[in-house]
């Protein structure tokens, strides 16, 4: 599973798997997702950042498109895109968060 940090600090997940602790640094804004074991979907903190919005999963096409370069130029036309569909836009979205927010304030007009 990969995980996304969409709040703007950073997010540490520490993971107990056969008597060994291993942590997992999510950095935040336009930051790659992280590879975690499934098993931490199972963590209440994990889950109660999933629940809020600070962390999301990431899915296979996301992944292929954060190794694209994404231009500083499309991004900011995302940004005035969802601006005006009325998105109140987080600095540290991308390019897949934008598009999904703006796909959800079409739906709501």
């Amino acid at each position: 599973m990969f995980l996304k940090n969409e709040a703007a600090r950073l997010i540490t997940i520490n993971h107990l798997a056969d008597g060994v602790e291993t942590s997992y640094p999510i950095l935040p804004g336009e930051n790659p997702s992280v590879e975690v074991p499934d098993a931490v979907a199972k963590i209440d903190f994990v889950k109660a950042l999933l629940n809020s919005g600070d962390l999301r999963r990431v899915g296979a096409d996301e992944l292929e498109s954060e190794d694209d370069d994404e231009g500083d130029d499309d991004i900011e036309a995302l940004r005035e895109q969802a601006g005006r569909a009325g998105v109140k836009v987080n600095k540290t979205w991308g390019k897949a968060r934008l598009l999904e927010e703006i796909a959800k304030a079409s739906k709501t007009e």
